[in-house]
């Protein structure tokens, strides 16, 4: 079935909203799973890891379904996350658990020259991480993880206003491998798949189906020091076509390019920069720039 023009924009709204704030929280989703360079590097057993993200972006394109701008729109989003992971020893093999907390805001929001009221402070919905390394070979820099997500449905939603809850429980299986290429220098190569569950509470109270969404990336590291790492990579994340009722939208796509500082401030603290920008978008907002900050504090 054809969408009719406002119906169209209504609907990239939405799907649009979603992903821009799914693609920037780390492990959920979308936002197939984002993953910032050699985190599939596990930390010994016993370690507990605080990090606190900073996600921000900011959107002045949005792209319809056909691939075609729609004019006047925009999109700035101010994320926070919190998350801890534990590392600890599984019938021979490292493994981690971890939870992740999203909270923060949608703003500026603009369809085809309409003013879209958002929700501009809210929580997003709590997600539960367990990874498992079959290979963990620090000796020869080669490490291959594979990551769980369960992320549950307790975040502020509204069927009416984009918000950070999605009011859907959602699986996501994330394998990655990693492995040093020369002295000082490595490659991560990342791939993901996340299944939805249906919101029943959808606009106007219809159900939205949401098709099963893929994403791939890669890392290229050069240790500048023991201290200092810099990043270059790309993402590719696509699928994700959601059914709002009887209509049946486009799928999702995006193409992203990424560098990352990271800087060990003490023995225990790590802070990381990454800034991104995409390259093409379909069927969603067309980020400008992305910025992600993250602290880390081992113990």
């Amino acid at each position: 079935m054809m969408l009719a023009p406002r119906k169209r924009v209504r609907y990239s709204l939405f799907v649009a909203a979603g992903f821009a704030v799914q693609c920037l929280m780390s492990g959920t989703a979308a936002y197939g799973q984002d993953y910032q360079p050699r985190d599939f590097v596990p930390l010994p057993a016993g370690t507990n890891l605080a990090l606190v993200y900073y996600l921000g972006s900011t959107s002045d394109t949005l792209v319809d379904g056909n691939g075609d701008d729609v004019a006047d729109s925009n999109l700035d989003t101010n994320v926070n996350l919190l998350r801890y992971l534990k590392y600890f020893d599984l019938a021979g093999m490292r493994v981690d658990v971890n939870v992740l907390q999203p909270f923060g805001g949608l703003n500026n929001m603009r369809i085809a020259g309409t003013d879209i009221d958002t929700k501009h402070f809210s929580s997003g919905d709590l997600t539960l991480v367990g990874t498992i390394w079959p290979l963990n070979d620090a000796k020869n820099g080669r490490y291959f993880g594979i990551a769980t997500y369960l992320t549950l449905p307790t975040g502020n939603y509204s069927a009416t206003k984009p918000s950070l809850g999605s009011n859907r429980w959602s699986v996501a299986v994330q394998p990655g491998f990693l492995f040093n290429v020369a002295p000082k220098w490595s490659v991560d190569v990342v791939g993901g798949v996340t299944i939805y569950g249906d919101n029943n509470d959808g606009p106007g109270g219809v159900q939205v189906e949401k098709d099963a969404s893929y994403t791939a990336l890669g890392w290229v590291n050069y240790n500048a020091s023991d201290t200092t790492m810099l990043s270059a990579g790309a993402t590719a994340s696509w699928g994700g076509a959601e059914t709002v009722g009887s209509i049946r939208g486009a799928d999702v796509e995006s193409t992203t390019v990424r560098v990352a500082w990271s800087q060990m401030l003490n023995p225990t603290t790590q802070f990381l920069m990454e800034v991104g920008h995409d390259v093409d978008a379909q069927n969603t907002l067309k980020r400008d720039t992305t910025l992600t900050l993250r602290l880390a504090k081992f113990f």
